[in-house]
């Protein structure tokens, strides 16, 4: 744990002395001394220069050595596989698109896995976005890949190439990300939807805390109820199906007007993010006007577009430090 702070301290500062790190994270000195002492013996941090002096000697400045780990962050779409490589700073130092494996299984999934661990010997981390509901590592929920249905990522990863795995649902992932663009407030409440391209899903964080639920499923909202008889991906198909253009936007701001509507009376959030490729501002006018008309316009949230892609890859690139940060 000692170590796990000092870390942090070092990547959120980029150079620090020790009294700076024992003043930030409340460690004796001794303890901070002897601990940086040991993790420059290691290879683990770098001695880079001198600070400022208070009087009488200039005291040692300390950062992370960027070569001591990497991690890799991959995000599975169905047409491709995204690949950066990071080292221990958190700087992406190789991004790469391969050929997508959703549709094809495990086996390319692994294989291309394996050409970065050659590249990178002292790659210790793998975190892994993908389009489905996630419990502990394994996909229960993947509609449209059967053959990563059931797919334990993390059991399977951690034993075949040692390294430490964490899985994340695609939403869940770029609700993280933009959380952390807007600066990790933890009275924040957000849900971050997207219709995409494997149906509609949607991040959701409350009081800072993303929302997973008790089976995982939270985010699922294709099957959230809406009108009739109908769900919200059945409207949305519906809307799309449409050959008036006018009819076809009408329909679809309807139905996430209605989805608006169903988040504010739950989880009541500060903010509802689209992505900016999916709907303009015009049409969260028209979405905030349609939904005043469910409930008082007083409640609901603010509703923002947002690069979906930007804060996907984002999302994934601080989970990677931050588990590089805790690892053994």
């Amino acid at each position: 744990m000692i170590r796990q702070h000092i870390r942090a301290t070092l990547y959120q500062e980029k150079e620090s002395t020790k009294v700076e790190i024992a003043q930030s994270t409340g460690i004796s000195f001794p303890t901070i001394s002897k601990t940086i002492d040991e993790m420059q013996d290691a290879g683990e941090v770098l001695l880079v220069g001198l600070g400022i002096s208070s009087g009488g000697r200039r005291p040692s400045t300390y950062k992370l050595s960027p070569t001591y780990m990497t991690g890799l962050a991959v995000c599975l779409e169905k047409d491709f596989s995204s690949y950066l490589v990071l080292d221990y700073e958190g700087e992406i130092i190789r991004r790469e698109i391969l050929p997508g494996v959703l549709q094809v299984g495990p086996e390319l999934l692994t294989e291309q896995i394996g050409t970065f661990l050659a590249l990178y010997p002292n790659l210790r981390v793998l975190t892994l976005g993908v389009p489905g509901a996630v419990n502990n590592g394994c996909t229960f929920h993947i509609p449209g890949y059967e053959r990563f249905k059931n797919f334990n990522f993390k059991a399977f990863y951690e034993e075949r190439f040692s390294l430490r795995v964490q899985v994340e649902n695609d939403m869940n992932a770029t609700v993280i990300g933009y959380y952390d663009h807007v600066g990790n407030d933890d009275s924040l409440s957000l849900v971050y939807l997207y219709l995409g391209k494997n149906g509609p899903g949607a991040g959701i964080i409350v009081n800072g805390h993303v929302i997973r639920g008790r089976t995982f499923f939270s985010g699922e909202v294709s099957y959230v109820p809406l009108s009739g008889n109908q769900n919200f991906v059945q409207l949305l198909d519906d809307a799309f199906a449409t050959q008036d253009i006018n009819e076809s936007r009408l329909r679809l701001v309807e139905a996430i007007s209605r989805l608006v509507v169903a988040f504010t009376a739950t989880i009541n959030p500060h903010s509802v993010i689209f992505c900016n490729s999916e709907l303009t501002h015009n049409d969260l006018v028209q979405i905030r006007h349609k939904s005043a008309s469910f409930v008082p316009e007083e409640n609901l949230p603010d509703l923002i577009v947002s690069d979906w892609q930007q804060d996907y890859f984002h999302g994934l690139h601080q989970m990677t430090v931050r588990n590089m940060l805790v690892v053994n």
